[in-house]
């Protein structure tokens, strides 16, 4: 993505319709209570990038998604977005100029032809005051998601380097993502999810059997095989090591067949039927 052309258009987008609409103050609790801030936004990398910069989110606040690179985490707590600022009783970033232009299309979209009295959730009496900012921003919108969609395309290009990429945790403790998987046990190994940089292991919902075949294939001289499977208590380097070839020969080909998850996740037993049919 080409950051100029991008920051032009996204600036230019939020001053636009700031000044296209008008309605009721959001932030008045007594008239709203964020109830438009439920819905996950999808967001270019470059964007999610400027709010850590800013330190409106942190990486963790960004799940990959199947539209653009990224969308934002919905706060279980909060039930709603977490750019939500409880305090404000509103977005955090409405204010930056930077504001996800998808949040200002509702309720008023871009025209109002019949002269409908425009309602949200809560509240009637939106306006759209200048309707040639409004359809000029909507051009601007196009290529906004033009742009977005362009670098998505990338992000998943860069699947296999977020393979090898190295991260850091709390402690500040380089952890390559062998170390990841070999926090678990193999009956406790999900599959695999995209995030910020790497590829994490997340774990299956009880006891998992998805492993069992693949480390039979792999160490068939394992002790704990094939009756003891579940009382391995850690992925070995051997299994760890043909694990991250497979998701290097498997995981790309997968997603450019059934599409990128929704949430950036990818389980076992889906990867593996799909390497089993592609034989």
């Amino acid at each position: 993505m080409e950051n100029i052309d991008f920051w032009k258009i996204i600036k230019e987008y939020n001053v636009l319709m700031s000044e296209a609409i008008k309605g009721p103050n959001c932030i008045d609790p007594t008239i709203c209570k964020g109830d438009c801030c439920s819905i996950e936004i999808d967001v270019p990398k470059v964007l999610a990038e400027e709010y850590v910069k800013r330190k409106y989110a942190k990486k963790g606040d960004f799940i990959r998604s199947n539209i653009f690179s990224f969308k934002l985490r919905f706060d279980n707590d909060k039930r709603k977005c977490f750019l939500f600022d409880q305090q404000l009783n509103g977005c955090s970033v409405h204010q930056s100029g930077i504001k996800p232009p998808q949040c200002w299309i509702y309720p008023t979209k871009f025209s109002n032809p019949n002269d409908k009295d425009i309602k949200c959730k809560r509240s009637g009496g939106w306006q759209i005051t200048d309707e040639i900012k409004a359809i000029k921003a909507e051009k601007l919108l196009e290529k906004y998601n033009f742009l977005c969609l362009l670098e998505a395309k990338k992000e998943l290009r860069n699947i296999n380097e977020r393979l090898v990429n190295l991260s850091i945790n709390d402690v500040n403790i380089e952890n390559s993502i062998k170390d990841e998987i070999k926090n678990y046990k193999p009956s406790e190994l999900g599959g695999f999810k995209d995030t910020w940089q790497k590829i994490l292991p997340f774990s299956a919902e009880g006891f998992s059997l998805q492993m069992k075949n693949f480390c039979i294939k792999h160490n068939p001289n394992c002790k704990f095989l094939p009756d003891k499977f579940l009382e391995c208590s850690v992925i070995c380097d051997c299994i760890t090591n043909k694990l991250i070839e497979f998701l290097k020969q498997t995981l790309y080909r997968y997603i450019r067949e059934n599409e990128p998850d929704s949430d950036g996740k990818y389980p076992l037993y889906k990867l593996f039927n799909f390497e089993s049919l592609k034989g």
